[in-house]
């Protein structure tokens, strides 16, 4: 889990994944694991990225509406705009936890 929470590779746990705020290492600096093993290979952190983004969503709808105390629709559509500030870092973190469930299914060994 901390591995996770600083975005580091799942093999060595030392390894950053990110390069900058948008652009990933292909290899991991340290072990050389080669984050994106195929085409279309992103395509499963889209449900990391869904299972990351809808308790963000509902926790904002959430307090808007509780310190607020406007329309619930209302509420929802201001949670829907702030929500737009964490979706690089919903992204960011659906890849990262995509990784580690990959690497937890199917480890990739080191090649010598």
């Amino acid at each position: 889990m901390w591995a996770i929470a600083r975005c580091r590779c799942p093999r060595c746990l030392s390894g950053r994944v990110w390069q900058g705020m948008f652009s990933m290492n292909e290899p991991c600096p340290v072990c050389g694991l080669r984050f994106e093993r195929e085409t279309g290979y992103w395509t499963g952190a889209m449900v990391a990225s869904y299972a990351l983004g809808i308790p963000v969503l509902a926790l904002l709808v959430l307090a808007v509406w509780l310190a607020t105390g406007w329309d619930f629709l209302v509420a929802l559509v201001v949670a829907d705009v702030l929500f737009l500030v964490f979706v690089p870092f919903v992204w960011r973190y659906s890849r990262v936890v995509w990784l580690h469930l990959d690497w937890l299914i199917d480890p990739v060994p080191v090649s010598r």
